[in-house]
């Protein structure tokens, strides 16, 4: 039961992020009204949330790259994984759920993880299970030691909002642990939010992929082939 469970989680997660982030937009604009209403100014949320959105159809662009003769080469980025979203004693709402939206945009699972703020944590992830989002995808960890939570197997990430003494607790503990390399992205800027406005922002999320094709196994250069039969 353990092991169908295990598969049926890693497929409604992998379903997820092989939706593409313009798909993944419509369920998350769906529920920008109702998240910035938990935020205390709707208004700012609305502006932040919507630019997040705006970079989705650039996380969905393929880029042809030259390779050799005879196959294709496509780079484009693709979600890291597991992702925690921390909120530290001092993280505003508002941070919080841009990391929330930032991590889910790309594609990622996520585990929402902000104890100071268990009630909005509650009913944020009650708007996003109404758009339609599996609590396969996002889930809430508040009931769990921080330090424990880190150690969770195949993290991929932690998107942090706190104090930049929150981001190096949490930084000096994922140097301790084993496996996976674990990311830390940090918004530390409580009130302006500057974190979330840089151009890669949204790419510290994803990682870098190749689709490697060989066109000519596939009749994509049909002279090639004439070639060996000389």
């Amino acid at each position: 039961m353990a092991n169908q469970f295990k598969r049926d989680h890693a497929q409604v997660c992998e379903a997820w992020r092989l939706l593409g982030a313009v798909e993944r937009a419509i369920y998350l604009e769906a529920a920008i009204p109702k998240l910035g209403l938990l935020t205390g100014n709707a208004n700012k949320a609305r502006h932040l949330f919507n630019h997040l959105l705006s970079f989705a159809p650039k996380l969905d662009e393929v880029q042809r790259m030259n390779g050799a003769t005879g196959e294709s080469n496509d780079l484009y980025v693709t979600a890291r994984g597991k992702t925690m979203v921390i909120g530290g004693e001092s993280a505003k709402t508002m941070a919080v759920l841009g990391q929330l939206i930032a991590a889910l945009l790309t594609g990622n699972e996520v585990i929402l993880h902000c104890p100071s703020q268990a009630e909005m944590c509650i009913e944020a992830v009650k708007v996003l299970y109404d758009t339609g989002i599996s609590d396969d995808v996002i889930s809430i960890a508040n009931d769990s030691q921080t330090v424990t939570l880190l150690y969770i197997d195949r993290l991929a990430q932690v998107a942090v909002a706190g104090s930049h003494s929150d981001v190096q607790k949490i930084s000096q503990v994922l140097a301790n642990t084993d496996g996976i390399l674990t990311q830390v992205i940090a918004v530390t800027d409580m009130d302006g939010l500057s974190d979330m406005l840089t151009p890669d922002y949204l790419y510290r999320f994803v990682t870098e992929r190749v689709r490697t094709i060989n066109t000519t196994a596939i009749g994509g250069n049909a002279s090639l082939l004439e070639l060996g039969s000389e």
